[in-house]
C-alpha cells in the first residue's frame, strides 16, 4: 500500500500534516518534505506543537497540499517517527538538496528570531511519516 499511497506525493513540494491533539482535535500544518524510500521525511523545531502532539500521539494523517495547506489529493492514515540526531542530519541534506536556499534562509529566519526573541531554541527535528493500511482501504 506504501508505494500507491505515495504516488500522489511525486512531485509535490508541500504536504498538510494533521496531527491530533490531547482531545482529539485535529490540527492541520503546510510543511515541506522529501520522500525517503517508502516514507516522507519532514523537518522541523523540536519545540513545535505538532512535534509535541506527535510525542503524544504518533498517528497522523498527511496529504499533498498547495503551500497555504489546500489540499491536492487524498488523505492518508500514516505513522509519524521523530528520527535519532543521525538521521535527522541527514533528513536535513536531502530537504537542502531538495529545496535548496529557501530552506537556508527558514534555518535562518528561525534562528534570527530566537536571538531576538531571547529564546533559547530547542534544535530542529525530523520525522518520518509512514503511511500505514487503513482498515478502510484494505482488501
Amino acid at each position: 500500500m506504501s508505494r500507491s499511497a505515495l504516488q500522489q506525493f511525486q512531485g509535490q513540494r508541500f504536504l498538510n500534516l494533521e496531527t491530533f491533539r490531547r482531545n482529539g482535535e485535529p490540527v492541520r500544518t503546510p510543511v515541506g518534505f522529501v520522500q525517503d524510500g517508502d516514507s516522507l521525511v519532514i523537518r522541523t523545531e523540536a519545540n513545535s506543537g505538532k512535534v509535541k502532539r506527535i510525542r503524544n500521539d504518533n498517528h497522523v494523517r498527511i496529504v499533498p497540499s498547495t503551500g497555504r495547506g489546500e489540499p491536492l489529493g487524498e488523505w492518508v492514515d500514516a505513522t509519524a517517527t521523530i528520527l535519532d540526531e543521525s538521521a535527522s542530519t541527514q533528513a536535513r541534506q536531502k530537504i537542502i538538496a531538495k529545496y535548496g536556499l529557501i530552506w537556508r534562509l527558514i534555518e535562518w529566519r528561525v534562528a534570527i528570531g530566537n536571538r531576538l526573541g531571547r529564546r533559547q531554541g530547542a534544535g530542529w527535528v525530523s520525522i518520518r511519516l509512514t503511511p500505514v493500511e487503513s482498515p478502510t482501504t484494505s482488501g
